[in-house]
């Protein structure tokens, strides 16, 4: 901020001979203009035209500190920080239905240190210094939409944002700018491993003020870069971003009743379990030593982060995809090793269904409940316990099909084997379990396909089909987690549950 004289405007505007048009105890503005990205894929505090699949969906809670918020020139070469510092929790969630992405925002400022002596000692009185909550209090709420626009200009990705701001917030408090639009138009593309966004638009507002400060509607515009990094020890996916987001007020800024909002942010987002990921950084308004408003002196920040990205188009990743297997590294748990979306982008070297970064015995084909490893040799593959088969291998199937996949012959040879020889099992209930790919009735009929399948194979080995009922149980009945590629493999399985036995009750 210029060395403006906020204190002797102050005692000018409370004098009689000041009554104009301004009204320097209005308030009624945010001290801190900057906002979060709160839509999918975007970088800290500028929004990504990339389109995101249907089902894409994140939520993220972010805390913000912000130091030197509204300053003046207390006169003699001395700063008055009238809004000091404010520690803020922002709740950000978004959800794409395919050509409409949604998402909404709450900003909760924890606490806020504010000093008005600066005014009081030289005995300004009344609206100008009235107090200032340094409590909890809400901000203004925001909800927004993104819409892809149809015009791809070399290669570009162009989206149409609604950005709606409500008045939640307090503007007596500087919690809030008043009921708020800022339509905007977003550009991006990817380069090689590097995406490159910028926004720009348009902020429809009432007009706030405080002593000679005025903030009014005005022009809105922010750009981004986000850069994948090299793998460190465990951390396989992680980019540094970097964005630049400010304003340009409707008014004349070479005085001292306007200023231009700015904010540089820069920080790593690191995925550090699965859809799970962390998002650090520090940033400033470059205001060096003397913000003002819309400047902060300096700003840290962290968030956890969850987030599903889901490809806009067949081959096409919404992010970076550093090894080219149509996975974009923010879901890329082997982001350098090229793998099928539903293995997570990892390779299966031994084709198992279990991906190499949790296969134990990763060139050796196993069962996924044996983590890829295949059952010891001096073990008996079936066994017979009190109400059920257990199985020390997999019954396996083509993706998508009730086909047995020839590895599967050696377990139904077992499991015919130990059938015929205990005949007092007199019904069998086959069962079919399917992971959560796909709808409901979609796996209900895969999974009573399948168990239909195992039957007429048991059958052709010699075991009377009148022992045996398949049932599909789709995926009603999981074992382990869906939401990886480990624990939807053994939750792709056949059962054998004992429902009769000759002397004892049917089940």
């Amino acid at each position: 901020m210029r060395r403006s004289t906020l204190l002797a405007a102050a005692l000018a505007l409370a004098t009689p001979a000041a009554a104009l048009a301004d009204d320097p105890a209005k308030r009624g503005f945010d001290v801190d203009p900057s906002r979060p990205a709160a839509l999918a894929g975007g970088g800290f505090g500028v929004e990504t035209a990339a389109p995101q699949g249907a089902g894409t969906r994140r939520l993220e809670l972010l805390l913000d500190y912000a130091n030197t918020l509204l300053t003046g020139d207390a006169g003699g070469g001395q700063r008055a920080d009238l809004v000091h510092d404010r520690w803020t929790l922002h709740l950000l969630g978004s959800w794409s239905f395919g050509p409409v992405e949604v998402g909404a925002h709450l900003p909760v400022a924890v606490h806020q240190r504010t000093d008005l002596s600066a005014l009081t000692d030289r005995g300004v009185t009344g609206p100008l210094v009235a107090p200032i909550d340094s409590g909890w209090g809400l901000g203004d709420a925001r909800l927004l939409a993104k819409v892809p626009l149809p015009w791809h200009p070399g290669a570009l990705d162009l989206a149409a944002i609604a950005d709606l701001r409500l008045p939640t917030g307090d503007g007596q408090d500087f919690l809030s700018d008043g009921t708020a639009f800022a339509p905007q138009l977003a550009v991006g593309r990817q380069v090689g491993p590097v995406r490159l966004d910028g926004t720009v638009g348009w902020l429809f507002r009432q007009e706030g003020q405080y002593l000679q400060l005025v903030v009014p509607q005005g022009l809105l515009y922010g750009a981004a870069a986000q850069v994948p990094l090299p793998p460190v020890s465990k951390i396989r996916a992680w980019r540094a971003i970097l964005d630049v987001a400010g304003g340009w007020p409707h008014g004349d800024v070479s005085t001292d009743r306007f200023r231009a909002p700015l904010s540089v942010r820069a920080g790593v987002r690191a995925r550090v379990w699965r859809d799970l990921a962390v998002d650090v950084g520090a940033g400033s308004g470059f205001a060096f030593g003397n913000s003002g408003f819309g400047r902060e002196l300096y700003r840290i920040f962290f968030g956890l982060r969850w987030e599903r990205l889901v490809s806009a188009a067949p081959g096409r990743a919404p992010e970076g995809d550093r090894d080219g297997d149509g996975v974009p590294d923010a879901q890329d748990r082997c982001p350098d090793q090229p793998g099928p979306a539903e293995l997570e982008g990892c390779p299966d070297r031994d084709g198992d269904g279990v991906p190499d970064i949790d296969d134990k015995c990763p060139d050796v084909p196993g069962p996924a409940q044996n983590d890829g490893c295949p059952p010891p040799p001096d073990e008996p593959l079936v066994e017979v316990e009190t109400d059920r088969l257990s199985l020390k291998d997999a019954i396996t199937f083509d993706t998508g099909r009730d086909t047995l996949r020839p590895e599967s012959a050696h377990i139904l040879d077992e499991v015919a084997r130990v059938l015929l020889q205990h005949q007092e099992l007199t019904r069998i209930r086959v069962e079919g379990h399917t992971d959560n790919v796909g709808g409901k009735a979609y796996n209900q009929d895969l999974s009573q396909r399948r168990a239909r399948a195992v039957v007429r194979a048991l059958v052709q080995r010699g075991v009377a089909a009148g022992r045996l009922d398949g049932q599909g149980y789709g995926f009603d009945r999981p074992i382990a987690s869906n939401a990886t590629a480990a624990g939807r493999a053994k939750n792709r399985r056949v059962e054998f549950t004992i429902v009769g036995e000759r002397g004892g009750p049917s089940r």
